[in-house]
């Protein structure tokens, strides 16, 4: 029986067409949500398995504003908002010595990563802030953490994203408002994993097969690693109202990886 924490939700999921926001938005609509989902990667409106999937550029402000404006007009309530939205790995080097990433390469998770979630967000204040409540999640990773080699770029927008939970929260908290983050470890199922761990195996004389078990045996209390469904799972109750005095914080979804 599939559960119902999100039942009557109204969950706004940008980046809806990657590996993990096909996922957000399957687990968040069997959970009861309505979704709205986006992604720059379409043309105009495209239909999918689970609703329309509209165009949005998270770093375009205009197109996010007018994209909310819509809401606030149709008098519908924002209670979720999530941005997966993220650039290809290989257009910063990820996976390869810090030696090797230019610093026009450096800048881009900051910007497609980090940058666009405040966007999202700064966006969805005005009308949640009216509503007093509302949930805005972040995503990051283990690498906010841990200060894994060959992942400059990645790793410093991770732990910037992570700040900018706690800044966000602390400002909005009396709006009503919980800005919470999950930090995942790395999701083999995702074109961005398969990428790294084909890259950083290389770095180390791996294949890649090899350098999943060794993060698997290695790195992880529990010596395996999250699929983008159980990524998915802990979003869902970040969201939920059984996380509702939760705000400010980051889901440890690391296996055990990291200990705290």
């Amino acid at each position: 029986m599939k559960n119902q924490l999100l039942e009557n939700k109204n969950a706004l999921i940008f980046g809806a067409k990657g590996a993990l926001g096909k996922q957000v938005a399957k687990t968040f609509k069997d959970s009861g949500a309505n979704v709205y989902l986006s992604d720059i990667n379409v043309t105009g409106i495209e239909p999918s398995e689970l609703g329309e999937v509209r165009k949005v550029d998270t770093l375009n402000e205009d197109e996010v504003n007018g994209y909310f404006s819509w809401f606030e007009r149709e008098k519908i309530p924002v209670d979720i908002v999530i941005n997966l939205s993220a650039s290809n790995p290989s257009e910063y080097n990820h996976g390869k010595p810090a030696l090797d990433v230019s610093l026009e390469q450096f800048l881009i998770p900051l910007k497609t990563t980090t940058a666009n979630q405040f966007v999202t967000a700064k966006a969805a204040f005005p009308l949640m802030s009216k509503q007093k409540s509302g949930v805005i999640i972040f995503i990051t990773s283990t690498l906010a953490k841990v200060g894994s080699p060959w992942s400059p770029a990645l790793t410093a927008s991770h732990a910037a994203t992570e700040g900018l939970v706690k800044s966000l929260a602390s400002e909005w908290g009396p709006d009503g408002i919980r800005v919470i983050g999950v930090r995942s470890e790395a999701m083999p199922d995702s074109p961005t994993i398969d990428y790294t761990f084909t890259t950083m195996g290389a770095n180390m004389g791996m294949s890649k097969e090899e350098m999943q078990g060794f993060i698997e045996q290695q790195k992880t209390a529990l010596k395996r690693l999250p699929s983008t469904h159980e990524t998915a799972e802990v979003v869902v109750l970040a969201a939920s109202d059984l996380a509702g005095y939760m705000t400010g914080t980051m889901l440890n979804h690391s296996g055990g990886h990291i200990l705290e």
